[in-house]
């Protein structure tokens, strides 16, 4: 069932953003990356780490999910969480959110670029979910397809170069950061998938044949 508090959030950050420019990537490799696509799947993230999960607060945590990227636009993007919380504090107010709950939805959101947070015992349940899934999103699968088009869009001249540039970044060799068992689980899968279509496409392609080499 559509939750039409969240669909009301949501249309509010698709319009701040589209305002701000802060929906397409500025990075002209990845044109195809949209912030608010990326929102919703984060939030769906959340709804899937936090089902059946005890000790957690689901409403703090998903109303951080949907305001987590509000504050991007078309310039200087490393700053975009103090941006999103700045933002999500106008939007609160003017709403008349109850302060305590306002409080920790912007302490999230400030804090969710710092992935070593996830490192951290202390790190409360919330933000590691929220930590998590932003890291699961554009993985696995996702990830391979980014690589792909990302390689169309500066014109590659072969297939091995787009298997190499998977190798380099889809596929690439990384310890698992989650925390929580679910997402854990979330990540090998999606590594498997990467790792089983590297290796499939590497033998498509023949790589290491003695003929290229003429």
């Amino acid at each position: 069932m559509v939750n039409e508090k969240y669909m009301e959030y949501l249309t509010y950050v698709k319009e701040y953003l589209t305002r701000n420019h802060g929906i397409v990537s500025p990075n002209p490799k990845h044109p195809f990356r949209s912030r608010f696509q990326h929102t919703i799947r984060v939030l769906h993230w959340c709804f899937r780490l936090a089902d059946d999960m005890e000790k957690i607060d689901p409403e703090v945590l998903y109303t951080a999910a949907i305001f987590h990227d509000i504050g991007y636009a078309d310039h200087e993007n490393d700053h975009h969480a103090l941006r999103s919380g700045r933002a999500f504090h106008e939007y609160a107010k003017a709403h008349n959110m109850e302060e305590n709950f306002r409080n920790r939805v912007e302490r999230l959101i400030y804090a969710h670029s710092n992935k070593e947070l996830l490192k951290r015992s202390d790190t409360e349940l919330e933000l590691v979910l929220l930590l998590e899934a932003d890291l699961l999103d554009e993985e696995g699968a996702m990830g391979v397809v980014w690589d792909c088009m990302t390689m169309g869009n500066v014109h590659a001249s072969s297939y091995a170069a787009a298997y190499d540039h998977i190798m380099k970044n889809s596929n690439k060799e990384e310890e698992n950061p989650m925390v929580t068992e679910k997402a854990k689980a979330f990540w090998e899968e999606k590594k498997q998938v990467a790792a089983k279509f590297a290796e499939l496409l590497a033998k498509d392609l023949m790589i290491g044949s003695p003929y290229f080499d003429l």
